[in-house]
């Protein structure tokens, strides 16, 4: 994955988990308000891609930015943010998969016979397995 993909995937789940919260709490966002949030959001994702746990942290900012936003809000996404970042790894495994076969097929390089065969029998193709 890019650094722009990962950056774009960490503003939108801070952005997303923080109009969670806001909804969560019934708190009215303004226009205004949500502008700052995208704009902060934007500035403060840029160095959390990359390393396990900072969008969780940029998420703490965001609402410490926003008063309106009781910061205590953060217990609801504790105990999911953990399996929210094994979810998004998974998802960029099978998108890097994915890619790359359509990659190669749309460059004509892609031997489907041989993609069949590995996919079918992994095992047997020099693939360890695993414990």
């Amino acid at each position: 994955m890019t650094r722009m993909q990962a950056r774009t995937r960490e503003l939108l789940c801070v952005l997303l988990a923080t109009l969670f919260l806001a909804q969560a709490t019934n708190t009215q966002l303004d226009f205004r308000q949500m502008v700052g949030i995208l704009l902060f959001a934007m500035i403060a994702s840029k160095g959390a891609s990359g390393v396990t746990g900072t969008g969780f942290v940029t998420l703490a900012a965001i609402l410490a930015s926003i008063p309106s936003i009781p910061i205590q809000s953060l217990a609801l996404l504790v105990g999911i943010d953990k399996f929210m970042s094994e979810c998004r790894a998974l998802t960029n495994v099978i998108g890097n998969g994915v890619a790359t076969i359509v990659v190669s097929r749309w460059e004509k390089e892609l031997d489907r016979a041989k993609l069949r065969e590995v996919m079918a029998h992994p095992l047997e193709n020099g693939e360890t397995k695993s414990p």
